[in-house]
Protein backbone atom coordinates (compact mmCIF):
# COMPACT_ATOMS: atom_id res chain seq x y z
CA UNK A 1 0.00 0.00 0.00
CA UNK A 2 1.35 3.18 -0.92
CA UNK A 3 1.74 6.25 1.95
CA UNK A 4 0.98 9.97 1.93
CA UNK A 5 4.21 10.91 1.89
CA UNK A 6 5.98 14.06 1.47
CA UNK A 7 5.69 15.55 -2.62
CA UNK A 8 8.66 15.04 -4.01
CA UNK A 9 8.15 18.11 -6.80
CA UNK A 10 9.81 21.19 -6.01
CA UNK A 11 7.36 24.00 -5.37
CA UNK A 12 5.97 25.65 -8.04
CA UNK A 13 3.06 27.84 -8.28
CA UNK A 14 -1.03 26.68 -8.14
CA UNK A 15 -0.38 23.95 -5.62
CA UNK A 16 -3.52 22.93 -3.75
CA UNK A 17 -3.86 24.33 -0.39
CA UNK A 18 -2.98 22.84 2.80
CA UNK A 19 -7.51 21.85 3.61
CA UNK A 20 -7.23 20.58 0.07
CA UNK A 21 -4.30 18.36 0.66
CA UNK A 22 -4.99 17.56 4.22
CA UNK A 23 -8.50 16.05 3.14
CA UNK A 24 -6.94 14.60 0.55
CA UNK A 25 -4.62 12.62 2.75
CA UNK A 26 -7.51 12.03 4.87
CA UNK A 27 -9.17 10.18 2.41
CA UNK A 28 -6.24 7.75 1.57
CA UNK A 29 -5.19 7.35 5.16
CA UNK A 30 -8.98 6.00 5.90
CA UNK A 31 -8.59 3.90 2.36
CA UNK A 32 -6.04 1.99 4.14
CA UNK A 33 -7.38 1.53 7.44
CA UNK A 34 -10.36 -0.09 5.45
CA UNK A 35 -8.02 -1.97 3.08
CA UNK A 36 -6.26 -3.83 6.63
CA UNK A 37 -9.80 -4.29 8.03
CA UNK A 38 -10.54 -6.06 4.82
CA UNK A 39 -13.47 -3.44 3.95
CA UNK A 40 -12.27 -3.35 0.48
CA UNK A 41 -15.48 -2.12 -1.50
CA UNK A 42 -14.56 0.89 0.91
CA UNK A 43 -11.05 1.27 0.35
CA UNK A 44 -11.64 1.75 -3.07
CA UNK A 45 -14.31 4.05 -2.93
CA UNK A 46 -12.20 6.24 -0.52
CA UNK A 47 -9.10 5.97 -2.81
CA UNK A 48 -10.97 6.26 -5.94
CA UNK A 49 -12.13 9.68 -4.47
CA UNK A 50 -8.62 10.75 -3.28
CA UNK A 51 -7.54 10.16 -7.07
CA UNK A 52 -10.29 12.51 -8.87
CA UNK A 53 -9.48 15.36 -5.99
CA UNK A 54 -5.82 15.12 -6.41
CA UNK A 55 -6.01 15.19 -10.40
CA UNK A 56 -5.97 18.64 -10.83
CA UNK A 57 -3.12 19.74 -9.41
CA UNK A 58 0.31 19.45 -11.21
CA UNK A 59 1.80 19.45 -7.60
CA UNK A 60 -0.23 16.51 -6.22
CA UNK A 61 1.15 13.78 -8.52
CA UNK A 62 3.17 11.75 -5.48
CA UNK A 63 -0.22 11.96 -3.61
CA UNK A 64 -2.35 10.82 -6.92
CA UNK A 65 0.14 8.32 -7.23
CA UNK A 66 -0.27 6.84 -3.93
CA UNK A 67 -3.81 6.92 -4.38
CA UNK A 68 -4.23 5.12 -8.04
CA UNK A 69 -2.00 2.37 -6.38
CA UNK A 70 -3.87 1.91 -3.66
CA UNK A 71 -6.87 1.84 -5.68
CA UNK A 72 -5.55 -0.68 -7.99
CA UNK A 73 -5.10 -2.70 -4.97
CA UNK A 74 -8.20 -2.93 -3.66
CA UNK A 75 -9.59 -3.44 -7.41
CA UNK A 76 -7.25 -6.37 -7.53
CA UNK A 77 -8.62 -7.46 -3.83
CA UNK A 78 -12.17 -7.20 -5.39
CA UNK A 79 -11.23 -9.58 -7.97
CA UNK A 80 -11.49 -7.00 -10.95
CA UNK A 81 -7.44 -7.96 -12.10
CA UNK A 82 -8.60 -5.67 -15.58
CA UNK A 83 -8.90 -2.83 -13.57
CA UNK A 84 -6.43 -3.22 -11.53
CA UNK A 85 -3.55 -3.35 -13.91
CA UNK A 86 -5.47 -0.29 -15.66
CA UNK A 87 -4.96 1.73 -12.75
CA UNK A 88 -1.12 0.44 -11.62
CA UNK A 89 -0.19 1.29 -15.69
CA UNK A 90 -1.60 4.34 -14.94
CA UNK A 91 0.27 5.03 -11.76
CA UNK A 92 3.59 3.97 -13.29
CA UNK A 93 2.98 6.99 -16.22
CA UNK A 94 2.72 9.15 -12.95
CA UNK A 95 5.90 8.19 -12.29
CA UNK A 96 7.51 8.91 -15.85
CA UNK A 97 6.41 12.76 -15.04
CA UNK A 98 7.30 12.71 -11.55
CA UNK A 99 11.11 11.37 -12.44
CA UNK A 100 11.14 14.45 -14.70
CA UNK A 101 10.23 16.71 -12.18
CA UNK A 102 12.94 15.89 -9.79
CA UNK A 103 15.54 15.41 -12.47
CA UNK A 104 18.84 15.88 -10.30
CA UNK A 105 17.42 16.33 -6.91
CA UNK A 106 18.89 12.64 -5.49
CA UNK A 107 16.63 12.58 -2.42
CA UNK A 108 13.13 13.02 -4.84
CA UNK A 109 14.81 10.77 -7.07
CA UNK A 110 15.48 7.83 -4.54
CA UNK A 111 11.71 8.50 -3.66
CA UNK A 112 10.71 8.01 -6.96
CA UNK A 113 12.58 5.06 -7.65
CA UNK A 114 11.27 3.42 -4.66
CA UNK A 115 7.64 4.51 -5.56
CA UNK A 116 8.04 2.82 -8.98
CA UNK A 117 9.64 -0.57 -7.65
CA UNK A 118 6.64 -0.91 -5.26
CA UNK A 119 4.31 -0.14 -8.30
CA UNK A 120 5.96 -2.89 -10.56
CA UNK A 121 5.65 -4.84 -7.61
CA UNK A 122 1.80 -4.83 -7.29
CA UNK A 123 1.38 -4.17 -10.60
CA UNK A 124 2.88 -8.11 -11.08
CA UNK A 125 0.19 -9.97 -8.63
CA UNK A 126 -2.40 -8.14 -10.93
CA UNK A 127 -1.09 -10.16 -14.12
CA UNK A 128 -0.23 -12.77 -12.59
CA UNK A 129 -3.97 -12.85 -11.38
CA UNK A 130 -4.95 -12.75 -14.98
CA UNK A 131 -2.43 -15.21 -16.07
CA UNK A 132 0.07 -12.75 -17.89
CA UNK A 133 2.94 -14.54 -15.90
CA UNK A 134 5.50 -13.34 -18.93
CA UNK A 135 4.52 -9.87 -18.14
CA UNK A 136 4.53 -10.36 -14.16
CA UNK A 137 7.90 -12.27 -14.44
CA UNK A 138 8.85 -8.85 -16.49
CA UNK A 139 7.27 -6.89 -13.92
CA UNK A 140 9.31 -8.39 -11.32
CA UNK A 141 12.53 -8.10 -12.57
CA UNK A 142 12.31 -4.71 -13.40
CA UNK A 143 11.36 -3.58 -9.59
CA UNK A 144 14.67 -5.78 -8.56
CA UNK A 145 16.64 -4.32 -10.62
CA UNK A 146 15.30 -0.80 -8.90
CA UNK A 147 15.90 -2.46 -5.60
CA UNK A 148 19.39 -3.99 -6.58
CA UNK A 149 21.20 -0.91 -4.56
CA UNK A 150 19.16 -1.22 -1.57
CA UNK A 151 20.29 -2.93 1.61
CA UNK A 152 17.82 -2.85 4.25
CA UNK A 153 20.29 -3.78 6.77
CA UNK A 154 22.44 -0.79 6.07
CA UNK A 155 19.14 1.20 7.81
CA UNK A 156 17.37 1.50 4.81
CA UNK A 157 13.49 2.84 5.90
CA UNK A 158 10.84 0.25 6.88
CA UNK A 159 8.74 0.71 4.01
CA UNK A 160 11.45 -0.09 1.74
CA UNK A 161 12.84 -2.95 3.62
CA UNK A 162 8.62 -4.51 3.14
CA UNK A 163 8.30 -3.44 -0.43
CA UNK A 164 11.63 -5.61 -1.07
CA UNK A 165 9.92 -8.51 1.02
CA UNK A 166 6.81 -7.91 -1.14
CA UNK A 167 8.56 -8.45 -4.15
CA UNK A 168 10.40 -11.58 -2.45
CA UNK A 169 6.62 -12.87 -2.01
CA UNK A 170 5.44 -12.25 -5.21
CA UNK A 171 7.91 -14.22 -7.07
CA UNK A 172 7.11 -17.15 -4.90
CA UNK A 173 3.53 -16.53 -5.98
CA UNK A 174 4.56 -16.06 -9.28
CA UNK A 175 6.28 -19.47 -9.37
CA UNK A 176 4.00 -21.55 -7.40
CA UNK A 177 1.43 -20.81 -10.49
CA UNK A 178 4.00 -21.43 -13.31
CA UNK A 179 4.74 -24.71 -10.90
CA UNK A 180 8.10 -24.56 -10.17
CA UNK A 181 8.45 -26.20 -7.48
CA UNK A 182 12.42 -26.23 -6.33
CA UNK A 183 12.28 -22.81 -6.94
CA UNK A 184 9.06 -21.77 -5.04
CA UNK A 185 10.10 -23.64 -1.92
CA UNK A 186 13.49 -21.08 -1.95
CA UNK A 187 12.10 -17.93 -2.23
CA UNK A 188 9.70 -18.82 0.05
CA UNK A 189 12.13 -19.44 2.82
CA UNK A 190 14.12 -16.88 2.00
CA UNK A 191 10.95 -14.63 2.05
CA UNK A 192 10.23 -15.86 5.58
CA UNK A 193 13.95 -15.10 6.80
CA UNK A 194 13.99 -11.62 5.63
CA UNK A 195 10.70 -11.48 7.16
CA UNK A 196 11.59 -13.01 10.21
CA UNK A 197 14.53 -11.06 10.20
CA UNK A 198 13.20 -7.08 9.25
CA UNK A 199 9.91 -7.24 9.79
CA UNK A 200 7.62 -10.31 11.54
CA UNK A 201 4.86 -8.54 11.31
CA UNK A 202 4.61 -9.67 7.26
CA UNK A 203 5.66 -13.19 8.27
CA UNK A 204 2.03 -14.61 7.23
CA UNK A 205 2.40 -14.73 3.48
CA UNK A 206 5.75 -16.64 3.69
CA UNK A 207 3.84 -19.05 5.66
CA UNK A 208 0.80 -19.43 3.91
CA UNK A 209 2.96 -19.65 0.39
CA UNK A 210 4.70 -22.48 2.33
CA UNK A 211 1.47 -24.13 3.42
CA UNK A 212 0.07 -24.08 -0.49
CA UNK A 213 3.64 -25.19 -1.94
CA UNK A 214 3.64 -28.65 0.58
CA UNK A 215 -0.27 -28.78 -0.36
CA UNK A 216 0.21 -28.91 -3.90
CA UNK A 217 3.09 -31.51 -3.81
CA UNK A 218 1.41 -34.31 -1.47
CA UNK A 219 2.88 -33.07 2.02
CA UNK A 220 -0.33 -32.64 3.95
CA UNK A 221 1.20 -32.86 6.76
CA UNK A 222 3.83 -29.71 6.39
CA UNK A 223 0.70 -27.67 4.45
CA UNK A 224 -0.95 -28.22 7.76
CA UNK A 225 1.87 -26.94 10.08
CA UNK A 226 2.19 -23.99 7.84
CA UNK A 227 -1.37 -23.16 7.83
CA UNK A 228 -1.72 -22.98 11.40
CA UNK A 229 1.23 -20.61 11.66
CA UNK A 230 0.25 -18.21 9.03
CA UNK A 231 -3.27 -17.74 10.85
CA UNK A 232 -1.33 -17.39 14.41
CA UNK A 233 0.54 -15.00 12.34
CA UNK A 234 -1.90 -13.25 10.66
CA UNK A 235 -3.97 -12.86 13.94
CA UNK A 236 -1.14 -11.52 15.79
CA UNK A 237 -0.56 -8.79 13.18
CA UNK A 238 -4.50 -7.99 13.22
CA UNK A 239 -4.78 -8.99 9.26
CA UNK A 240 -8.80 -10.82 9.07
CA UNK A 241 -8.15 -11.28 5.40
CA UNK A 242 -5.30 -13.35 5.69
CA UNK A 243 -6.46 -14.93 8.56
CA UNK A 244 -9.31 -16.43 6.34
CA UNK A 245 -7.04 -17.03 3.35
CA UNK A 246 -5.02 -18.73 5.96
CA UNK A 247 -7.82 -20.76 7.09
CA UNK A 248 -9.04 -21.61 3.27
CA UNK A 249 -5.45 -23.27 2.95
CA UNK A 250 -6.06 -25.73 6.39
CA UNK A 251 -9.41 -26.24 4.85
CA UNK A 252 -7.66 -27.39 1.58
CA UNK A 253 -5.02 -29.76 4.17
CA UNK A 254 -8.31 -31.07 5.52
CA UNK A 255 -10.58 -32.07 2.60
CA UNK A 256 -7.35 -33.79 1.63
CA UNK A 257 -7.12 -35.60 4.49
CA UNK A 258 -11.01 -36.63 4.77
CA UNK A 259 -11.53 -34.01 7.40
CA UNK A 260 -14.86 -32.72 6.22
CA UNK A 261 -16.48 -31.35 8.91
CA UNK A 262 -13.72 -29.81 9.89
CA UNK A 263 -13.16 -28.43 6.54
CA UNK A 264 -16.54 -27.45 6.06
CA UNK A 265 -16.72 -25.51 8.61
CA UNK A 266 -13.94 -23.69 7.94
CA UNK A 267 -15.05 -23.02 3.91
CA UNK A 268 -18.35 -21.85 5.38
CA UNK A 269 -17.07 -19.66 7.55
CA UNK A 270 -14.74 -18.22 5.33
CA UNK A 271 -17.22 -17.67 2.29
CA UNK A 272 -19.10 -15.61 4.09
CA UNK A 273 -16.11 -12.80 4.42
CA UNK A 274 -15.04 -13.30 1.35
CA UNK A 275 -18.76 -12.38 0.16
CA UNK A 276 -19.18 -9.76 2.37
CA UNK A 277 -16.15 -8.15 1.49
CA UNK A 278 -16.43 -8.63 -1.94
CA UNK A 279 -12.89 -10.72 -2.49
CA UNK A 280 -13.93 -11.98 -5.76
CA UNK A 281 -11.31 -14.43 -6.67
CA UNK A 282 -11.31 -15.92 -2.57
CA UNK A 283 -14.82 -16.24 -3.24
CA UNK A 284 -14.13 -17.72 -5.95
CA UNK A 285 -11.95 -20.48 -4.71
CA UNK A 286 -14.00 -21.22 -1.99
CA UNK A 287 -16.94 -22.53 -4.59
CA UNK A 288 -14.16 -24.67 -5.77
CA UNK A 289 -13.23 -26.26 -2.94
CA UNK A 290 -17.19 -26.54 -1.82
CA UNK A 291 -17.44 -28.50 -4.81
CA UNK A 292 -14.60 -31.07 -3.49
CA UNK A 293 -16.33 -31.60 -0.40
CA UNK A 294 -19.98 -31.75 -2.42
CA UNK A 295 -17.83 -34.80 -4.69
CA UNK A 296 -16.55 -36.30 -1.21
CA UNK A 297 -20.12 -36.26 0.42
CA UNK A 298 -21.34 -38.24 -3.01
CA UNK A 299 -23.14 -35.18 -4.26
CA UNK A 300 -22.15 -34.48 -7.81
CA UNK A 301 -25.08 -32.61 -9.03
CA UNK A 302 -24.56 -29.64 -5.94
CA UNK A 303 -20.25 -30.32 -6.85
CA UNK A 304 -21.29 -29.40 -10.84
CA UNK A 305 -23.58 -26.18 -9.79
CA UNK A 306 -20.18 -25.05 -7.48
CA UNK A 307 -17.90 -25.23 -10.04
CA UNK A 308 -19.78 -23.80 -12.60
CA UNK A 309 -20.17 -20.31 -10.32
CA UNK A 310 -16.80 -20.80 -9.48
CA UNK A 311 -15.72 -20.52 -12.89
CA UNK A 312 -17.74 -17.47 -13.68
CA UNK A 313 -16.58 -15.97 -10.95
CA UNK A 314 -12.73 -16.47 -11.73
CA UNK A 315 -13.47 -15.26 -15.10
CA UNK A 316 -15.40 -12.57 -14.67
CA UNK A 317 -12.46 -11.21 -11.83
CA UNK A 318 -9.38 -12.19 -15.52
CA UNK A 319 -8.84 -15.16 -13.18
CA UNK A 320 -8.01 -17.58 -16.74
CA UNK A 321 -6.20 -19.98 -15.13
CA UNK A 322 -7.76 -20.74 -11.98
CA UNK A 323 -10.82 -20.89 -14.04
CA UNK A 324 -8.88 -23.71 -16.24
CA UNK A 325 -8.22 -25.38 -13.29
CA UNK A 326 -11.67 -25.28 -11.95
CA UNK A 327 -12.95 -26.47 -15.75
CA UNK A 328 -10.71 -29.77 -15.44
CA UNK A 329 -12.78 -31.00 -12.06
CA UNK A 330 -16.64 -30.09 -13.68
CA UNK A 331 -15.56 -32.77 -16.77
CA UNK A 332 -14.82 -35.24 -14.27
CA UNK A 333 -18.62 -34.70 -13.39
CA UNK A 334 -19.87 -33.75 -16.49
CA UNK A 335 -18.31 -37.34 -17.25
CA UNK A 336 -19.89 -39.17 -14.77
CA UNK A 337 -23.21 -37.86 -16.62
CA UNK A 338 -22.43 -39.49 -20.03
CA UNK A 339 -22.07 -35.86 -20.81
CA UNK A 340 -18.94 -36.62 -23.19
CA UNK A 341 -18.91 -34.09 -25.48
CA UNK A 342 -19.44 -31.42 -22.20
CA UNK A 343 -16.31 -32.92 -20.67
CA UNK A 344 -14.15 -32.79 -23.44
CA UNK A 345 -14.91 -29.30 -24.27
CA UNK A 346 -13.94 -27.75 -20.70
CA UNK A 347 -11.02 -29.70 -20.51
CA UNK A 348 -10.49 -28.51 -24.13
CA UNK A 349 -10.48 -25.19 -22.87
CA UNK A 350 -8.42 -25.52 -20.02
CA UNK A 351 -5.55 -26.48 -22.36
CA UNK A 352 -5.90 -23.58 -24.25
CA UNK A 353 -5.41 -21.55 -21.33
CA UNK A 354 -2.55 -23.91 -19.49
CA UNK A 355 -0.26 -23.89 -22.47
CA UNK A 356 -0.85 -19.66 -23.25
CA UNK A 357 -0.12 -19.58 -19.87
CA UNK A 358 3.29 -22.07 -20.43
CA UNK A 359 2.01 -23.95 -17.83
CA UNK A 360 3.41 -27.14 -19.16
CA UNK A 361 2.71 -29.67 -16.15
CA UNK A 362 -0.98 -28.47 -15.95
CA UNK A 363 -1.22 -29.31 -19.96
CA UNK A 364 0.11 -32.82 -18.95
CA UNK A 365 -1.79 -33.94 -15.78
CA UNK A 366 -4.71 -32.30 -17.74
CA UNK A 367 -4.02 -35.21 -20.87
CA UNK A 368 -3.19 -37.72 -18.48
CA UNK A 369 -6.65 -37.12 -17.36
CA UNK A 370 -7.83 -36.69 -20.32
CA UNK A 371 -6.93 -40.62 -21.33
CA UNK A 372 -8.12 -41.36 -18.14
CA UNK A 373 -11.54 -40.33 -19.11
CA UNK A 374 -11.41 -41.70 -22.64
CA UNK A 375 -10.18 -45.07 -20.97
CA UNK A 376 -13.36 -44.99 -18.79
CA UNK A 377 -15.30 -44.77 -21.81
CA UNK A 378 -13.91 -47.30 -23.39
CA UNK A 379 -14.09 -49.73 -20.46
CA UNK A 380 -18.11 -49.01 -19.62
CA UNK A 381 -19.49 -48.99 -23.48
CA UNK A 382 -19.34 -45.49 -24.18
CA UNK A 383 -17.11 -45.73 -27.20
CA UNK A 384 -18.19 -43.87 -30.53
CA UNK A 385 -17.65 -47.01 -32.35
CA UNK A 386 -19.12 -50.44 -32.27
CA UNK A 387 -17.86 -53.82 -31.26
CA UNK A 388 -17.29 -55.49 -28.12
CA UNK A 389 -13.77 -56.04 -27.46
CA UNK A 390 -12.54 -58.92 -25.91
CA UNK A 391 -10.59 -59.69 -22.65
CA UNK A 392 -11.19 -56.07 -21.21
CA UNK A 393 -14.49 -56.19 -19.17
CA UNK A 394 -18.42 -55.95 -19.29
CA UNK A 395 -19.61 -53.78 -21.40
CA UNK A 396 -16.27 -52.71 -22.83
CA UNK A 397 -15.66 -51.39 -26.33
CA UNK A 398 -13.43 -51.26 -29.20
CA UNK A 399 -13.17 -48.25 -30.75
CA UNK A 400 -10.20 -47.84 -32.27
CA UNK A 401 -10.06 -44.12 -32.49
CA UNK A 402 -11.04 -43.33 -29.00
CA UNK A 403 -8.32 -45.34 -27.64
CA UNK A 404 -6.04 -44.23 -30.21
CA UNK A 405 -6.57 -40.57 -29.06
CA UNK A 406 -6.48 -41.97 -25.16
CA UNK A 407 -2.94 -43.47 -25.68
CA UNK A 408 -2.09 -40.36 -28.20
CA UNK A 409 -2.33 -38.35 -24.95
CA UNK A 410 -1.19 -41.03 -22.10
CA UNK A 411 2.19 -41.98 -22.96
CA UNK A 412 3.27 -37.97 -23.39
CA UNK A 413 1.71 -37.03 -20.56
CA UNK A 414 3.26 -40.19 -18.60
CA UNK A 415 6.78 -39.36 -19.82
CA UNK A 416 6.35 -35.71 -19.03
CA UNK A 417 4.87 -36.61 -15.31
CA UNK A 418 7.62 -39.24 -14.90
CA UNK A 419 10.41 -36.84 -15.69
CA UNK A 420 9.59 -34.58 -12.85
CA UNK A 421 11.42 -36.81 -10.80
CA UNK A 422 14.53 -36.77 -12.26
CA UNK A 423 14.84 -32.94 -11.00
CA UNK A 424 14.28 -33.87 -7.52
CA UNK A 425 17.39 -34.29 -5.02
CA UNK A 426 17.04 -37.58 -2.75
CA UNK A 427 15.95 -40.61 -3.69
CA UNK A 428 12.84 -40.79 -1.15
CA UNK A 429 11.58 -37.27 -2.58
CA UNK A 430 11.73 -39.26 -6.28
CA UNK A 431 10.07 -42.14 -4.62
CA UNK A 432 7.32 -40.20 -3.49
CA UNK A 433 7.01 -38.21 -6.17
CA UNK A 434 7.01 -42.06 -8.78
CA UNK A 435 4.77 -43.51 -5.84
CA UNK A 436 2.17 -40.72 -6.13
CA UNK A 437 2.04 -39.06 -9.28
CA UNK A 438 4.48 -40.71 -11.95
CA UNK A 439 3.21 -44.79 -11.42
CA UNK A 440 -0.42 -43.63 -11.97
CA UNK A 441 0.41 -42.40 -15.10
CA UNK A 442 2.52 -44.93 -16.06
CA UNK A 443 -0.02 -47.59 -15.59
CA UNK A 444 -2.64 -45.87 -17.40
CA UNK A 445 -0.14 -45.82 -20.77
CA UNK A 446 0.75 -49.40 -20.11
CA UNK A 447 -2.69 -50.59 -19.79
CA UNK A 448 -3.86 -48.50 -23.14
CA UNK A 449 -0.28 -49.92 -25.22
CA UNK A 450 -1.63 -53.17 -23.93
CA UNK A 451 -5.22 -52.80 -24.83
CA UNK A 452 -4.19 -51.46 -28.77
CA UNK A 453 -2.11 -54.24 -29.18
CA UNK A 454 0.70 -52.29 -29.46
CA UNK A 455 3.56 -54.66 -28.21
CA UNK A 456 6.46 -52.89 -29.64
CA UNK A 457 5.45 -49.92 -27.56
CA UNK A 458 4.87 -51.83 -24.72
CA UNK A 459 8.65 -53.00 -24.87
CA UNK A 460 10.01 -49.91 -25.24
CA UNK A 461 7.80 -48.10 -22.51
CA UNK A 462 9.20 -51.56 -19.98
CA UNK A 463 12.81 -50.25 -21.40
CA UNK A 464 12.46 -47.03 -20.65
CA UNK A 465 11.07 -47.80 -17.15
CA UNK A 466 14.32 -49.88 -16.30
CA UNK A 467 17.20 -47.07 -17.71
CA UNK A 468 18.23 -46.23 -14.46
CA UNK A 469 19.01 -42.78 -12.95
CA UNK A 470 22.00 -41.55 -13.61
CA UNK A 471 24.42 -39.15 -10.65
CA UNK A 472 24.34 -35.46 -12.55
CA UNK A 473 27.51 -33.93 -13.74
CA UNK A 474 28.31 -30.97 -12.41
CA UNK A 475 26.41 -28.48 -9.92
CA UNK A 476 22.37 -28.02 -9.32
CA UNK A 477 23.13 -25.01 -11.58
CA UNK A 478 23.55 -27.45 -14.10
CA UNK A 479 19.75 -28.75 -14.36
CA UNK A 480 18.33 -28.04 -17.71
CA UNK A 481 15.02 -28.48 -16.07
CA UNK A 482 15.71 -26.37 -13.40
CA UNK A 483 18.33 -23.67 -14.09
CA UNK A 484 16.66 -21.74 -16.79
CA UNK A 485 15.17 -18.52 -16.02
CA UNK A 486 11.13 -18.36 -16.53
CA UNK A 487 11.26 -21.96 -17.20
CA UNK A 488 7.96 -23.50 -16.43
CA UNK A 489 9.51 -26.67 -16.25
CA UNK A 490 8.25 -28.63 -12.49
CA UNK A 491 10.48 -28.53 -10.02
CA UNK A 492 8.35 -29.85 -6.68
CA UNK A 493 10.25 -28.89 -3.70
CA UNK A 494 12.02 -31.20 -1.32
CA UNK A 495 9.87 -33.74 0.85
CA UNK A 496 10.41 -35.16 4.63
CA UNK A 497 8.79 -36.80 7.13
CA UNK A 498 8.15 -36.08 10.57
CA UNK A 499 10.72 -37.68 11.84
CA UNK A 500 13.09 -35.16 10.59
CA UNK A 501 12.05 -32.46 12.94
CA UNK A 502 12.55 -34.68 16.78
CA UNK A 503 13.98 -31.45 18.12
CA UNK A 504 10.39 -28.99 17.34
CA UNK A 505 8.16 -27.87 20.09
CA UNK A 506 4.65 -30.24 20.45
CA UNK A 507 2.10 -27.49 20.21
CA UNK A 508 -0.09 -30.06 22.02
CA UNK A 509 2.18 -30.61 24.86
CA UNK A 510 1.46 -28.87 27.85
CA UNK A 511 3.09 -25.44 28.00
CA UNK A 512 4.18 -25.82 24.22
CA UNK A 513 1.20 -23.61 22.53
CA UNK A 514 3.70 -21.34 20.59
CA UNK A 515 3.49 -17.57 20.85
CA UNK A 516 3.68 -14.99 17.68
CA UNK A 517 7.63 -15.08 17.78
CA UNK A 518 7.79 -18.91 18.27
CA UNK A 519 5.68 -19.17 15.62
CA UNK A 520 7.96 -17.16 13.27
CA UNK A 521 11.17 -19.44 14.49
CA UNK A 522 9.36 -22.31 13.84
CA UNK A 523 8.30 -21.70 10.33
CA UNK A 524 11.45 -20.47 9.66
CA UNK A 525 12.89 -23.97 11.34
CA UNK A 526 10.42 -26.11 9.32
CA UNK A 527 11.63 -24.61 5.76
CA UNK A 528 14.47 -25.02 6.42
CA UNK A 529 14.43 -28.91 7.10
CA UNK A 530 12.14 -29.25 4.05
CA UNK A 531 14.92 -27.40 1.81
CA UNK A 532 17.68 -29.56 3.04
CA UNK A 533 20.01 -30.83 -0.11
CA UNK A 534 20.48 -33.86 -1.73
CA UNK A 535 22.04 -35.80 -4.33
CA UNK A 536 21.41 -34.46 -8.14
CA UNK A 537 20.73 -36.90 -10.74
CA UNK A 538 19.94 -36.13 -14.32
CA UNK A 539 17.41 -37.64 -16.44
CA UNK A 540 17.85 -41.58 -18.02
CA UNK A 541 19.17 -41.95 -21.63
CA UNK A 542 17.85 -42.36 -24.43
CA UNK A 543 17.58 -46.23 -25.49
CA UNK A 544 18.68 -47.63 -28.90
CA UNK A 545 16.80 -51.10 -29.51
CA UNK A 546 18.48 -52.59 -32.05
CA UNK A 547 21.92 -50.89 -33.80
CA UNK A 548 20.58 -49.62 -36.85
CA UNK A 549 16.97 -49.60 -35.20
CA UNK A 550 14.90 -46.48 -33.86
CA UNK A 551 15.62 -45.09 -29.99
CA UNK A 552 12.90 -46.23 -27.84
CA UNK A 553 9.66 -43.69 -27.11
CA UNK A 554 11.40 -41.39 -29.24
CA UNK A 555 8.21 -40.06 -31.13
CA UNK A 556 6.31 -39.60 -28.00
CA UNK A 557 9.69 -38.02 -26.22
CA UNK A 558 9.58 -35.70 -28.89
CA UNK A 559 5.83 -34.79 -28.52
CA UNK A 560 6.27 -34.16 -24.86
CA UNK A 561 8.72 -31.92 -25.15
CA UNK A 562 7.10 -29.94 -27.59
CA UNK A 563 4.05 -29.63 -25.97
CA UNK A 564 5.10 -29.36 -22.13
CA UNK A 565 8.42 -28.15 -21.93
CA UNK A 566 11.65 -29.33 -20.53
CA UNK A 567 13.70 -32.22 -20.88
CA UNK A 568 12.13 -35.75 -20.64
CA UNK A 569 15.30 -37.71 -21.40
CA UNK A 570 19.34 -37.28 -21.96
CA UNK A 571 20.25 -36.22 -25.48
CA UNK A 572 23.09 -39.04 -25.38
CA UNK A 573 21.68 -43.06 -26.88
CA UNK A 574 22.92 -46.19 -24.81
CA UNK A 575 22.47 -49.30 -26.72
CA UNK A 576 20.04 -52.11 -25.24
CA UNK A 577 21.40 -54.80 -26.93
Amino acid sequence: MATTDPDPRPDEPDEPDDEELTRIAALIDAGNDAFLQGEFRTAHALFDRAADAAAPFEQALYVRTSALVNRASAADRLGDHPAAVASFREALGLCDRLAEAVRGDAAGTAVVVVLRAGVLVNLAQALQNTGDFDAAQTSLELARALLAPVRPEDGTAADTAELLIGCLVALTALTIQREQWARAHELATESLEVVTLHHPGLTGRPLLNLATIHEATGRPDLAEDFAHQAVAAFLASDTPAGVAEARQSLAQTYLRSGRLDEAEELLTEGQGYFERTGMAAQSALGLDLLGLLAVLRGDPVRADELYVQSVARFEESGAVVSAAEVRVRLAAGLHAEGRYEESEAHISAALSVFAAAGLGLRCAQADFFHATLLEDRLSHGAGAGAGTGAGTGPGAVTDPALLGRALGLAVPAALAIDAVRFTLASGQQRERWNREFAAPAMRLAFRLAARAGAAELVSELIESQCAGTPLMDGSPDASAADGRAGDPSPAPPRFLGPSAFPDLPDPSAPGGQPGPTDTFRLGTALAGVAASAGLRVSPPPRLALHPTGPVALDPYISHAETRYGGRIRETRVVPTW
